[in-house]
């Protein structure tokens, strides 16, 4: 009878553990803000308070961002935060509520929004070191750094001196479209910029045809 009866109280003990551990976890996700990239085209990440919260009681908001305190935005229940593009970052809320002695606290992992790399301005001049010679430039925006920068001529018999600025997000390309003994010179040339999340922008041009 004894047997019977503690393995009775060892198995309620197990149901009530399980059921207090449910809650608890079931309490943190609820906890969990909720957190979106912005609609501005920037990097940053509007971080709101969980809608269960918007009846009760609120003594007091706290934010955390990668575990540092966020004291600008305490007792603000919708926050605006700045990040780097690419950059994965997390979220943390602390809510006291006046009807309850524990604290609700959560957070939300999220990756800071990034516009993808795109090509914005694309020239081709003549080189002041000589006739014949041409000078392609591209420049690029946005995207993930590190950003890289590629031309590609296939069928130039020679290929272009290339030099990429990636701090200034600029790339250029130096043709030579001198024709000694006649070799095709209708060749295309592409230059083509990817960044590190694998966003890519291209354009092409006959830069012998300038």
């Amino acid at each position: 009878m004894r047997r019977r009866l503690s393995a009775v109280f060892v198995l309620l003990a197990a149901v009530l553990a399980g059921l207090l551990t449910g809650a608890s976890a079931a309490h943190a996700n609820a906890g969990d803000p909720v957190c979106r990239p912005a609609l501005t085209n920037t990097p940053d990440i509007v971080c709101t308070i969980p809608a269960e919260f918007d009846n009760r009681p609120i003594e007091s908001i706290e934010w955390t961002k990668d575990d540092d305190p966020l004291p600008q935005f305490n007792g603000i229940r919708q926050i605006l935060v700045s990040c780097t593009p690419g950059q994965p970052l997390v979220i943390g809320l602390t809510i006291n509520l006046a009807d309850d002695l524990i604290p609700s606290v959560g957070d939300t992992p999220i990756t800071c929004p990034a516009g993808k790399a795109s090509i914005t301005s694309f020239t081709c001049d003549p080189q002041p070191r000589g006739v014949n010679y041409v000078l392609c430039e591209a420049v690029w925006a946005g995207g993930v750094d590190p950003v890289t920068a590629e031309w590609f001529s296939p069928r130039a018999r020679r290929q272009p001196v290339v030099n990429t600025d990636t701090a200034a997000r600029r790339t250029t390309a130096a043709f030579d479209c001198n024709n000694p003994g006649g070799p095709e010179l209708t060749f295309t040339t592409l230059v083509t910029v990817t960044d590190a999340l694998g966003s890519r922008a291209s354009v092409s041009t006959i830069p012998c045809g300038w």
